[in-house]
């Protein structure tokens, strides 16, 4: 769990920078030779901040149309970078803008950039940039209008990563509490309040109706000997009807408990092993009779 945690705090530490930072094109499609403007703001603006500019040229990976693979060489030439750091609202932005022309009709993955932020260096990515033009025929010839982008299902995962991350994680943290709760909860309750639980569940199940009598009364057996094992220690569940009763008598059970938990180990006998047909009536009530015997040998219990 400590693990869990220290990777979560990681996560938010990492997700709090990408809230303070955003890198955007003014345009992300432009014709060739028309200039790009590429920003980068930062919010809430730390003393310990430097960011240095890129002068002369981005060498960028570069994809044309119809190829799969990036190919290295690509630029884009930098006409002026200019910053600048004002206040809004009572907080302190750092806004930097670059001015870019591409000479070259591709989609243009610019290369990281890196900023230093209170003594630590992060890198990041500008989005994509198209740039280029598409031929249309018109009445008085043929038109250059700007190039569109192509379709990219995996941008705004890349952009909000880190949202479906913290989301996936904070998922898990739920799963696992709610896991660890139920577990302790389980295990705070008493001898006699899961034996009570089981033999509900048992009730609702209602396997008798449904042509399982021996499957119900074994399940019902189980339980009496269970609670009998836990409740005097003893180990009574591959024991016969006679050596458990012989056991609770060593231990000084009260003759007439004694006689009415034979009477249920019993009519458990009779269906298991003699397919003996019994009731709806008389399986119910062996079950509040279960319920009697589990509620008078349990010890008075006090509430905190």
């Amino acid at each position: 769990m400590r693990v869990l945690l220290s990777i979560v705090a990681c996560w938010c530490f990492a997700a709090g920078f990408a809230q303070t930072k955003r890198v955007y094109w003014a345009e992300d499609s432009v014709r060739i030779g028309d200039k790009a403007k590429l920003t980068i703001l930062v919010k809430h603006k730390p003393k310990q901040f430097d960011y240095n500019p890129i002068s002369d040229v981005f060498i960028c990976d570069v994809s044309h149309k119809g190829q799969m693979l990036w190919k290295p060489g690509g630029e884009l030439e930098i006409e002026s970078f200019k910053d600048t750091t004002y206040t809004s609202n009572g907080i302190t932005y750092w806004k930097g803008t670059y001015t870019l022309i591409a000479w070259d009709s591709a989609k243009y993955r610019l290369p990281e950039l890196w900023m230093s932020w209170k003594d630590s260096t992060f890198s990041f990515r500008a989005p994509n940039l198209y740039v280029g033009f598409v031929k249309k025929k018109v009445k008085d010839g043929i038109e250059e209008i700007p190039i569109e982008p192509e379709n990219d299902y995996w941008r705004w995962i890349k952009k909000y990563w880190w949202a479906i991350v913290m989301v996936v994680i904070g998922i898990i943290i739920v799963i696992l509490w709610n896991k660890r709760r139920t577990i302790k909860k389980s295990d705070e309750l008493s001898l006699r309040e899961r034996t009570l639980q089981a033999i509900q569940q048992l009730r609702k199940k209602e396997d008798w109706l449904h042509g399982k009598t021996k499957s119900h009364y074994v399940g019902f057996s189980a339980i009496l000997k269970q609670y009998l094992s836990s409740r005097y220690e003893l180990n009574l569940m591959e024991r016969t009807t006679y050596e458990t009763i012989a056991l609770l008598k060593i231990k000084g059970l009260d003759r007439e408990i004694v006689r009415r938990i034979e009477v249920l180990l019993r009519e458990s006998d009779m269906v298991k092993f003699a397919k003996t047909e019994l009731n709806d009536m008389h399986i119910r009530s062996s079950l509040f009779r279960l319920e009697e015997i589990v509620t008078e040998l349990s010890p008075l219990e006090i509430p905190e």
